[in-house]
């Protein structure tokens, strides 16, 4: 019955995404000069401009008054760190530095604190950052194209729940909100499942994103959210995604490769190496296959993506897997950059942790340094506490103050360095109070994944026994091979996604490591001239597989070529089999074309014997 359910709901997203427009937003927006305000336009401005004028002046009478006297060295305090550089963690200037402005901010923190614990003023407080970080042209400029954009801007400001929901997740892109209500009604419309739960936090973060930072092409958000919801929906993706916030799904969709290549890598990797998706090791793919080397690109008809596995590249390219293979299953990523080196950062249920790169000091990306970002990520496992930051920014954000660089330090206005300080003060206050649930909890919340299911699933010792059909041919399972408890270095058998189990066969890098060979023993009841094929998958150039059989001194070969991560069965080769047992040795074959530094791989499920007429 729930999987009639799943059916019919998925049906019905997908008819009812087919039925309303999707809203494409453009690779590069024009930078052109400011649009010319109507007369209407002109009103609306003024109207948003005197909204937020009262806001300001209801703010401001409610803060908690400073003394100067305690202000004015802090400030002093706060900006001196400009001039220390952290390379960064291990200057001692700098952390001295952040040390005595922690301690001189001390006293202005437990006179502000009360004020900035307290909801009383979110209201006001979320709708005046909106207005502020948008501007009242901004707004207008929206606003007067049309009666329909109107009503968007109102409903927003209308709304405190969806604006405090935003502005707890960063905000509109570039203060354009009035684009992102357009992607959030339209997702909205799109499907019924985006009103609530971790699909709504899923849409929200797409409007607010927009459009990925790296997309080349116009971006369709909503078929964005429909892809992850289809995929949620058929249990494919990380067993954690349902715990993300709103915050932390925008850094799940702003994945620049195309909704069909994020969809084929997700259906690629399940096929190709489903015991890394069972242990949540998206990561894996890039040691096992993405060889460090020269781009070759083209060598395989497949997209980017495709030819960076088939071809491997230098760090760009591992880096762009890696994002992409994390983001696919729902795992928040943060593209980073260092000098000369492309990395990456990617959320855990303990903390997000670099990968490839030489640590938090040394990043940035988009503006932003790699210790802003762990500051943030590590004083949102606070919930409550970080309300404090929160409301000091979107305080700063109302008074017109100035906004601080997030690559350097001791910049921004004063509001905005109290939440600096509160961050860290928060993060050092102990251990975080939002403690992510374990696999068991969210199997009995949200029920088991596919890839939980898999690992669950016994296999029964008949998926591993080599059978006869009565038209004389025989099937082997690739685990069967000697030695299947993985004792062949190389060679790693596995559940299959498909039933039953496969082995993953990789010769690694360097090209001249050992390999080794893997041998199946096969009683033959009629000797002759058998056709062998093997029903596999290779993400590779065409690739060789050499059997010997029997120990003889002219090994057939194999050919496999390129399948796009999607299995297929081999042309047959013929080979003669002797009455009783015959022993069938494989081996990698010759490497051709642009292998990635010699890397060698096969995911194998079956090979068929079958009488040669």
């Amino acid at each position: 019955m729930k999987k009639l359910y799943g059916a019919i709901v998925l049906g019905l997203c997908i008819a009812l995404s087919r039925a309303f427009p999707t809203v494409a937003v453009a690779a590069k927006p024009a930078h052109s000069s400011p649009v010319a305000l109507t007369a209407n336009g002109k009103k609306l401005m003024e109207h948003y401009a005197s909204i937020l004028s009262s806001l300001h002046g209801d703010i401001s009478g409610a803060l908690p008054s400073v003394d100067p006297g305690m202000t004015h060295p802090f400030m002093a305090v706060y900006r001196s760190r400009q001039t220390k550089k952290p390379y960064l963690l291990r200057n001692r200037a700098f952390t001295g530095a952040i040390a005595q402005c922690q301690r001189t901010a001390g006293p202005i923190l437990s006179m502000v604190d009360p004020f900035l614990s307290s909801d009383q003023y979110d209201n006001q407080l979320v709708e005046a950052s909106i207005i502020a970080d948008a501007t009242p042209r901004g707004l207008a400029t929206f606003a007067q194209q049309s009666k329909a954009n109107e009503a968007l801007i109102n409903s927003l400001l209308a709304d405190p729940a969806l604006m405090k929901q935003m502005q707890m997740a960063d905000g509109a892109r570039h203060g354009n909100y009035g684009l992102t209500m357009q992607i959030y009604t339209a997702i909205e419309k799109a499907s019924p499942l985006s009103h609530k739960g971790i699909l709504q936090r899923f849409a929200l973060a797409i409007a607010l994103l927009q459009r990925p930072a790296l997309a080349w092409y116009p971006f369709h958000p909503v078929k964005r959210y429909l892809n992850f919801q289809n995929a949620y929906l058929k249990k494919e993706l990380s067993p954690y995604f349902p715990t993300l916030t709103t915050w932390d799904c925008r850094f799940v969709a702003d994945e620049p490769y195309t909704n069909q290549q994020i969809s084929w890598f997700r259906h690629m990797f399940m096929n190709y190496e489903p015991n890394n998706v069972m242990t949540g090791h998206y990561l894996n793919i890039v040691h096992t296959d993405v060889g460090y080397n020269h781009m070759h690109f083209h060598c395989v008809p497949g997209g980017k993506p495709a030819q960076f596995i088939a071809g491997g590249g230098e760090c760009g390219a591992r880096a762009w897997i890696a994002r992409l293979a994390e983001r696919s299953f729902g795992i928040p990523t943060w593209g980073v950059q260092q000098v000369g080196h492309a990395a990456l950062t990617h959320w855990t249920p303990n903390g997000w942790v670099t990968r490839f790169s030489a640590g938090w000091d040394w990043i940035w990306w988009n503006q932003r340094s790699g210790l802003h970002f762990l500051l943030e990520s590590q004083a949102r496992a606070y919930p409550k506490k970080f309300m404090r930051v929160l409301r000091a920014r979107w305080i700063g954000s109302a008074l017109g103050e100035q906004k601080p660089d997030l690559r350097s330090y001791g910049t921004g206005g004063y509001w905005f360095a109290i939440a600096d300080c509160e961050e860290r003060e928060i993060v050092a206050s102990g251990k975080p109070t939002y403690v992510t649930p374990s696999l068991t909890q969210l199997a009995k919340l949200n029920g088991l994944t596919l890839a939980q299911k898999l690992a669950a699933t016994e296999v029964p010792s008949s998926a591993m026994e080599i059978s006869e059909a009565a038209n004389g041919a025989i099937t082997i399972p690739a685990a069967a091979y000697s030695g299947h408890t993985g004792v062949v270095p190389g060679v790693t058998s596995m559940k299959s996604f498909s039933g039953g189990m496969q082995i993953f066969y990789h010769c690694g890098q360097p090209a001249g490591k050992k390999h080794h060979p893997f041998q199946y023993v096969v009683k033959v009841n009629r000797p002759g001239t058998y056709e062998i094929t093997a029903k596999y998958i290779s993400v590779k150039p065409t690739e060789y597989l050499n059997l010997t059989v029997n120990n003889g001194s002219a090994p057939a070969t194999m050919t496999m070529p390129w399948t796009n991560g999607m299995w297929q069965v081999t042309k047959p080769v013929k080979i003669n089999l002797v009455k009783g047992e015959n022993t069938l040795i494989f081996n990698r074959g010759k490497m051709t074309g642009y292998h990635a530094r010699g890397i060698f791989t096969l995911s194998l499920k079956a090979f068929v014997l079958t009488p040669a007429k």
